[in-house]
């Protein structure tokens, strides 16, 4: 009987999580949430990742090539009626961590690159800057292969701030004067 609360309370804490965040999460979001702050083993959070959805009370979409889930109607009642039987040091833990998290997601979701398939032999990759939810900053460039596409928008994701940086320092930088 252990074991099963254990397992119960887990379920538990991954809501709470979900529904403190109140936006959308991709796994590896939460994963890494999860891990860093020695919630539960990644074993058990897979695990209780995958109960949860089957039991519908997380749901999946898909936007731009990537898979987000969210707290359901079903999800959020769980929530709302055991949520006093979570210990106090993990609610104050997971409010002592959301600032950084949500920060790092922010990010995420002001600088984000994605492509898709045009034609057989031609990919679009895009790239977007977003300032309080407006399109600062767009481009989008044809490329000939999916692998091409994928390691541009790998890079883009990896170092958005830098490359994007780079970018308006190059195009906003005094051009040389010409020698006539």
């Amino acid at each position: 009987m252990e074991q099963g609360n254990k397992l119960a309370l887990s379920k538990l804490k991954l809501l709470y999580i979900f529904n403190y965040f109140s936006v959308p999460l991709t796994n590896t979001e939460v994963t890494n949430f999860v891990l860093e702050n020695n919630f539960m083993d990644y074993f058990l959070l897979q695990q209780i990742f995958t109960n949860l959805y089957e039991s519908k009370f997380i749901e999946l979409y898909i936007k731009n090539g990537h898979e987000y889930y969210y707290l359901t109607d079903e999800g959020i009642n769980a929530i709302n009626m055991f949520e006093n039987i979570l210990p106090n040091y993990f609610i104050e833990e997971v409010k002592s961590k959301f600032d950084k998290a949500q920060k790092n997601l922010k990010k995420k979701s002001e600088l984000f690159g994605h492509y898709y398939k045009k034609s057989e032999s031609e990919y679009i990759v895009s790239f977007q800057v977003l300032e309080n939810r407006t399109a600062i900053f767009n481009l989008s460039m044809n490329v000939p292969t999916e692998d091409l596409a994928k390691s541009i928008c790998q890079k883009w994701n990896l170092d958005s701030d830098n490359i994007f940086r780079n970018i308006l320092k190059i195009l906003t930088s005094d051009l040389p004067k010409e020698d006539n």
